[in-house]
C-alpha cells in the first residue's frame, strides 16, 4: 500500500466589515489587504467571522518519498486530475 500526503483546499468565507472604497473592485482589494492570511490560518486566531463553506477547490497529492514532486498530481473538487 502506498503512502500519500494530501493538501486539501477548502473554501472559506471571511467577513471583513466596514471597508471604505471608491468602487466594489477597490473594496475587494482593500479587504484582501486588510488581513494577514498566514496569521489568520496558521495560528487559527481571528477577530473576523470565518465559516466553512462546505466546498473544496481541489487537492494536491504528493507521494511520500517523491522529494522532486515528479509524481505530484492536482485534482479538482470532483477528484479528477487537472
Amino acid at each position: 500500500m502506498n503512502k500519500y500526503h494530501v493538501h486539501v483546499y477548502p473554501v472559506v468565507r471571511v467577513l471583513v466589515p466596514d471597508i471604505e472604497a471608491d468602487s466594489p473592485e477597490e473594496a475587494c482589494k482593500a479587504a484582501e489587504a486588510a488581513i494577514d492570511w498566514n496569521q489568520l490560518f496558521d495560528r487559527q486566531i481571528s477577530q473576523h467571522m470565518i465559516e466553512y463553506a462546505d466546498d473544496f477547490h481541489g487537492f494536491l497529492v504528493d507521494e511520500d518519498g517523491d522529494t522532486e514532486h515528479k509524481r505530484s498530481t492536482a485534482y479538482d473538487a470532483e477528484y479528477k486530475p487537472v
